[in-house]
């Protein structure tokens, strides 16, 4: 039976960020909060589609809402830049791009960081707005038309 190497020998599940010369260490998220911004994600591109979702609420997040999940998703690190005197651009940047390491991965955060915060930046990456996107159903087509597959070829479209 073939057996698994030890985890900790090749699995590095902290985030580096690096602000203003210094290295600041993002640890894993606890559970929780990995499935908060797991949900977050998947609302905020339902909410981008047009859909409306269990999630939809969890879209928008008001200020305080904004500063807790920037709180959980940084840990200790959020402390360690306000106690350096981390402008809060800078902070919110930090922020978002644990938010997207959490939440995604961390080639999306990776891309968000070196974007400068740009949001279009991650617009590339369709494969994991979908994938996020994927877990929730849509609702049906509330039109009541029911057109078969065929005429909708016959008239030149796709499925």
């Amino acid at each position: 039976m073939a057996k698994l190497k030890a985890l900790d020998e090749f699995f590095d599940d902290t985030l580096t960020l690096p602000v203003g010369g210094t290295e600041y260490t993002v640890p894993a998220p606890d559970a929780e909060t990995g499935l908060l911004c797991q949900r977050l994600m998947q609302a905020g591109v339902a909410a981008a589609n047009g859909q409306e979702t269990d999630l939809t609420d969890l879209a928008e997040l008001d200020d305080d809402q904004e500063t807790d999940l920037y709180r959980r998703c940084l840990g200790p690190v959020y402390d360690q830049l306000l106690a350096d005197k981390v402008t809060w651009p800078r902070i919110k940047h930090c922020g978002v791009t644990a938010f997207l390491w959490i939440a995604v991965d961390v080639d999306a955060a990776m891309k968000y960081w070196d974007a400068g915060g740009n949001p279009e930046a991650l617009a590339p990456n369709r494969a994991a707005s979908e994938a996020a996107a994927s877990t929730t159903r849509s609702r049906g087509s509330t039109s009541g038309t029911n057109r078969p597959r065929q005429a909708q070829r016959s008239r030149g479209k796709t499925s």
